[in-house]
């Protein structure tokens, strides 16, 4: 009798825990391609994203936006959304800025080292990557770009790889690049045609974005200047190229209105 009353004891507050899990829903944490929508359990209302620009909330539906990771609450309630992409067309450089000629070395241990000068650092890529660039500062890393011959990867793929990762926000014609910045806003991106040894290239640019008023203008200006024009003798494929990116991109209207 001792032991069934104890018995009894112990399994009631697990059908009782049992009967309440049952009836609330399960926030759990979302893994989530940029594009698709889950649906929040329980049918409630009022729910808000900490970043519109990763996830964004409509009733109780979680739109993937961009590549990140953000929190969706409603009261005490919340869960994580990780927004990850469909496109993986090439490897971005190391993007932790600041960082020391010698940490980005280690970072590239697995890449051929083209070139090294006091301020800069020139690696070989991997496929469709033909070269990693590196600029240096007072020590620090303030630039990384990524080289690609435009001829190996699609354009609409570009694209979309660009998209699902950054947030558009301007252009310009005369230098045949499109700026970017990351939905964290901790980063902006150019993407810019160019040549190199007679072949068109795309070059995506990375610098710090840090927040502050003056910051976009600043950084802006400083990556004009690794900006030229794109040489005369392969002009008319570069405009060709950025031409087939327009056809592509009529529907990235500008989101931040921040890089003047």
């Amino acid at each position: 009798m001792k032991k069934l009353l104890l018995f009894t004891l112990l399994i009631l507050p697990l059908a009782f825990a049992s009967c309440g899990s049952d009836d609330e829903p399960n926030y759990s944490n979302q893994t989530l391609v940029v594009g698709s929508v889950y649906a929040i359990p329980g049918g409630s209302t009022g729910w808000t994203s900490d970043n519109e620009l990763i996830a964004s909330v409509s009733t109780n539906g979680v739109t993937a936006e961009h590549v990140g990771e953000t929190y969706i609450r409603n009261g005490n309630k919340s869960f994580k959304v990780t927004v990850t992409a469909k496109y993986n067309t090439f490897k971005e450089p190391y993007m932790k800025f600041g960082a020391s000629m010698s940490t980005v070395k280690s970072f590239m241990s697995g890449y051929t080292l083209n070139k090294e000068l006091s301020e800069a650092l020139l690696y070989d890529g991997k496929f469709p990557v033909m070269y990693y660039m590196y600029t240096f500062k007072n020590s620090g890393m303030y630039l990384s770009s990524a080289i690609i011959k435009s001829s190996s990867v699609d354009t609409d793929e570009m694209v979309e790889f660009m998209k699902e990762r950054y947030v558009y926000v301007t252009m310009d014609e005369s230098k045949y690049y499109f700026a970017f910045i990351s939905p964290d806003m901790k980063t902006i991106v150019i993407l810019q045609l160019d040549t190199m040894d007679y072949q068109v290239v795309y070059e995506v640019i990375y610098a710090e974005y840090t927040g502050s008023s003056s910051a976009p203008a600043q950084t802006m200006k400083m990556m004009k200047k690794q900006l030229a024009p794109a040489s005369t003798e392969a002009n008319a494929e570069v405009k060709a190229e950025y031409s087939r990116l327009l056809d592509v991109m009529p529907e990235m209207n500008t989101e931040l209105n921040i890089l003047k």
